[in-house]
C-alpha cells in the first residue's frame, strides 16, 4: 500500500490579520513518489497551500479549521523569493547547511555539495558569495539546497519562474533525475504548464481558496479546458496571446508612428556595470530610448539583466561609461530621490523592498489597483499578498507618479494569464501616453504582447 505522507480533511487556513479565510474547507492526501502540480490564479491561496504542505505554517501566523496530518518525513522547500532563503555568505556553505541534516560525517558534506550544484547546473565556485549571484542563480542555489537534504517531500513554488528556457528546463530534468531512485513526493506550483505536464502525475487547481478540480492532469486540461482557462489557468497548446486592445497599435510602434521628434529618456553608452559584492564585471548594452519605446532586456540566468537596470535607475553607479535619463543634469546614481522619481521608477526582483505602507490602497491610486486586480487586496497589508500580487504591486508603485521611464524585472514572474493580460494593457496604455518602458524578462510571449524592441544582454567576464 502507497504511504500517505499528507493528509488534509474539509483544511481551511486564516491569516491573523485577516478577516477572511485564505485556504477553505480543503481534503486531499500526497502519497509517496506522488508528483503534484498546483495551480490556479493569482492570489488563489497556492503558496499558503504548499507552505502548509511544506510544515512551514507556524501557529501564530493565523488559525486553522478542520485536520491536517503530516506523517514523519523530511522536507525540502523552494520558496518564490530566493532572497529569503540564502542564508549564508558563500555558495558551499548554504548548500552544506541542508546537506548536513542528511549525512552521518562531516566529511560527506562537500561531496554532497557539489553533486547537489552539478544537479542544478551551477559550474561555480562553491567559494562563490550569495551576494554575487543573480535572481536566477540564487534560485538554483535554493534547489541545490533543497535536494541536498535528501527530502522524502520536495515542494517548490514556481522553482524555475526566474530562469531563462534552456535553465527552467535543465532544472526540471535534474529535480526529475535527482528524486527518480526514491519514493519522494514532488508538490510544486506552476503557472508553465507546457513545461511539466508530461511529467507531473496530479494536477490541483485552486481558486479563491478552494480546490476546484483535482485529478490525473491529461484528463483534467482536456476535460475541463474550458472551466480551467476560465479561471485564469493557461492550458498548453492553445494558450492564446493577449488580445490585442481594440484600436490600440502595438506598444513598440504605437508612439514609433508619430511624426514629432520624441525626447530621449534612457541613454547608455560603452557602461560596465558590477554585480555583487565581488564586483563581476557586466558589460552593459548601449542603449537609447525615447518617449513611447517599449523595450525587453533579455539574456541567459546571471548576464546581468539586473545589474543594468539596477545602473540605469540610479540605484547602482557604473564602474565606467554613462548614463543619461530624462532631462536629469547629473547621473542617475548621483541625483537626489526626489528629482530621481520624477524622471525613472524601477521595480526590481523583489518588489516588497519597495512597500512602504501598511495598506495596499496607500500604496498606489485606486485606479491602478483596479486595473492591476488587486482592488480586493486594497485593505490588506502589502507584505501578506501573494508572489503574483506583490508583483503587480510592485508595477502599480513603479508607474503611479509618472515618470518618463519605468525599468521591470521580470514583471510577469508568478502571474496567471489573466494578470498578466491585465499587465499588458496597463503597460501599453502608459507607453501610448508617452511613456516608456524597459523591461528586463525571459518571457518571450510578454515581449511579443508588447511588441518591444529586444537588447540582448551578452556574456558576464
Amino acid at each position: 500500500m502507497t504511504r500517505s505522507l499528507v493528509h488534509a480533511d474539509s483544511w481551511g487556513w486564516t491569516f491573523a490579520d485577516a478577516d477572511d479565510a485564505t485556504i477553505r474547507d480543503v481534503s486531499f492526501t500526497i502519497t509517496a513518489g506522488e508528483r503534484v502540480l498546483i495551480t490556479g490564479p493569482s492570489g488563489g491561496g497556492k503558496s499558503t497551500l504548499v507552505r502548509a504542505i511544506a510544515g512551514i505554517d507556524a501557529a501564530e501566523l493565523g488559525t486553522s479549521t478542520g485536520s491536517f496530518v503530516r506523517a514523519p518525513q523530511t522536507v525540502g522547500f523552494v520558496g518564490q523569493e530566493p532572497d529569503e532563503q540564502i542564508l549564508f555568505p558563500t555558495v558551499a556553505e548554504d548548500i552544506g547547511f541542508v546537506a548536513e541534516t542528511a549525512v552521518g560525517t562531516a566529511a560527506e558534506v562537500a561531496p554532497r555539495v557539489q553533486h547537489a550544484m552539478m544537479t542544478v547546473g551551477l559550474t561555480m565556485d562553491g567559494n562563490r558569495g550569495t551576494a554575487a549571484l543573480s535572481g536566477g542563480e540564487k534560485q538554483r542555489v535554493a534547489i541545490a539546497a533543497a535536494l541536498a537534504g535528501s527530502p522524502d517531500v520536495l515542494v517548490m513554488d514556481e522553482p524555475t519562474a526566474g530562469l531563462d528556457v534552456p535553465n527552467a528546463r535543465r532544472v526540471r530534468d535534474a529535480v526529475l533525475h535527482a528524486i527518480a531512485s526514491r519514493e519522494v513526493a514532488l508538490v510544486m506550483v506552476e503557472h508553465r504548464l507546457d513545461e511539466w505536464r508530461d511529467v507531473m502525475d496530479r494536477i490541483v487547481v485552486v481558486v479563491d481558496g478552494r480546490i476546484v478540480a483535482d485529478g490525473p492532469i491529461t484528463e483534467v486540461l482536456s476535460s475541463r479546458a474550458d472551466e480551467l482557462r476560465a479561471w485564469g489557468v493557461q492550458v498548453p497548446a492553445s494558450a492564446p496571446e493577449p488580445a490585442e486592445p481594440a484600436g490600440s497599435e502595438s506598444a513598440g510602434g504605437a508612439a514609433n508612428s508619430r511624426e514629432e521628434p520624441r525626447d530621449i529618456v534612457l541613454r547608455s553608452t560603452h557602461v560596465t556595470a558590477s554585480r555583487g559584492a565581488l564586483g563581476r564585471h557586466i558589460a552593459v548594452p548601449d542603449i537609447e530610448v525615447r518617449a513611447g519605446d517599449c523595450v525587453a532586456v533579455m539574456g541567459a540566468t546571471g548576464s546581468g539583466k539586473t545589474a543594468a537596470l539596477r545602473v540605469w535607475g540610479g540605484l547602482a553607479a557604473p564602474r565606467a561609461g554613462s548614463v543619461q535619463v530624462a532631462s536629469l543634469h547629473r547621473p542617475p546614481h548621483r541625483t537626489r530621490p526626489r528629482h530621481l522619481a520624477a524622471a525613472v521608477s524601477s521595480m526590481l526582483q523583489n518588489p516588497a523592498y519597495g512597500f512602504i505602507h501598511r495598506r495596499v490602497a496607500d500604496e498606489a491610486p485606486a485606479e491602478l489597483l483596479a486595473a492591476l486586480g488587486l482592488s480586493h487586496v486594497a485593505d490588506h497589508h502589502p507584505h501578506s499578498l501573494s508572489g503574483g500580487e506583490r508583483r503587480r504591486l510592485g508595477v502599480a508603485i513603479a508607474l503611479a507618479g509618472t515618470p518618463r521611464v519605468v525599468l521591470l524585472d521580470e514583471p510577469t514572474f508568478g502571474q496567471d494569464p489573466h494578470s498578466v493580460f491585465a499587465l499588458v494593457t496597463v503597460l501599453r496604455d502608459y507607453v501610448c501616453r508617452g511613456g516608456a518602458v524597459v523591461i528586463a524578462t525571459h518571457d518571450e510571449h510578454l515581449v511579443a504582447s508588447l511588441g518591444a524592441r529586444v537588447v540582448q544582454m551578452g556574456p558576464v567576464s
